[in-house]
């Protein structure tokens, strides 16, 4: 199986280092059943690291006298996330280039391999949390497969939104249902021949395309698929794959399901994140400023035209509050979101939309905000 994702080393590590984290990473990849250097790419100082951007990348680099840079400039500029490690603090300003150094770094000799392991899977979106699928059905033709698919699937460590309601009309469980839909990297479908016939699924399936999420349509067999579909992944069922009987899916479905999902679900977060983080750079350019990069925590770092460095996370789900998280690295100045689909009602009780202190900045109009930033408005 080709890789779904790209993980690299680059500069000064030991070998200590090295084992440290491999053996860190590949405990926390059974889980997901991936495996370090199969489906999950693993390069030791190349002399370049070239991922594929449909492949969620990143990169830890140890910093050190000697540490070999490989191309970590044009890295930078791809906004491939690099996450910066220091033998110890106070070494920061040693062993890390000039252009790591407005970076949030990892301590080692705090922290260890374990937290550089993390840092690197949060980057390529590897975390238990973040692998958010919604699983789009009929509800009263599928409840007990859609039931036992999403154990397979919690099994397999997808956090999976399942809604067992067709009659839901209450206000608050729709901003719920299309809030959970936002943080969702896969609209998983199940597309029976009833499916767009039916009011949930038919804008479920609308907003995921207007939000920019990637849809897997689980095809049933002997059924037309409707024209709507035709940028949707496929996902065909056999005439023997799904009993109608007891409406469950055979063994051999779900399994080609799961492996056909971590593959939908990681292109989908390397597109979201090139996609967000390329209106991001817009942004920054247009109002003179230049774009350093990507850190750990889609941490992007920018510096005003003006001289002033900021840094912003980047979340392309739904924003919540992190800046009271206990982390070994530092916060961050604001945080960019995209907007699409977010109810207004929400985003206004969120608490921190209108905190100067710590802005909430809708993507769409970062480059406004940036330019006030600069002239200190």
């Amino acid at each position: 199986m080709a890789a779904l994702y790209q993980l690299a080393v680059l500069g000064a590590p030991s070998k200590a280092q090295i084992h440290g984290l491999e053996k860190s990473l590949k405990s926390a990849l059974e889980a997901f059943n991936l495996r370090l250097g199969d489906e999950v790419g693993w390069e030791i100082s190349p002399a370049e690291f070239m991922p594929h951007q449909l492949q969620p990348s990143a990169v830890v680099f140890f910093g050190g006298a000697n540490a070999h840079l490989s191309n970590l400039k044009e890295l930078l500029v791809r906004g491939i996330p690099v996450v910066p490690v220091v033998s110890r603090a106070k070494q920061a300003p040693v062993e890390l280039p000039p252009l790591l150094a407005p970076f949030d770094y990892v301590d080692y000799a705090v922290c260890g391999a374990q937290s550089v392991a993390v840092a690197l899977l949060q980057s390529v979106g590897l975390l238990a949390q973040q692998r958010k699928v919604f699983l789009s059905y009929c509800r009263e033709e599928l409840s007990e497969a859609a039931t036992k698919l999403f154990e397979i699937l919690s099994a397999r460590q997808f956090e999976v939104f399942l809604d067992h309601d067709d009659n839901a009309v209450d206000r608050k469980f729709s901003h719920q249902l299309w809030h959970r839909l936002c943080d969702a990297d896969v609209l998983l479908m199940l597309d029976t021949p009833t499916y767009f016939e039916r009011r949930w699924t038919n804008a479920e399936f609308g907003r995921a395309l207007a939000k920019g999420i990637s849809v897997l349509r689980v095809g049933w067999p002997d059924s037309t698929s409707s024209a709507r579909v035709s940028t949707a992944s496929l996902l065909q069922l056999s005439g023997n794959e799904f009993n109608s009987f007891s409406k469950q899916f055979e063994e051999s479905a779900l399994q080609r399901l799961c492996m056909k999902l971590e593959e939908v679900r990681s292109q989908s977060y390397a597109v979201r994140l090139v996609n967000f983080t390329s209106k991001v750079r817009i942004a920054v350019e247009a109002s003179g400023g230049r774009f350093m990069g990507v850190g750990s925590h889609n941490m992007a770092y920018i510096q005003l035209a003006s001289g002033k460095c900021l840094k912003a996370e980047m979340i392309f789900g739904v924003p919540v509050n992190n800046q009271d998280n206990n982390s070994s690295l530092r916060q961050s100045d604001a945080l960019i979101y995209d907007p699409i689909g977010l109810h207004s009602t929400w985003l206004s009780q969120a608490g921190l939309v209108d905190d100067q202190a710590y802005p909430w900045i809708r993507v769409n109009e970062a480059e406004l905000h940036f330019a006030y930033e600069q002239e200190g408005i």
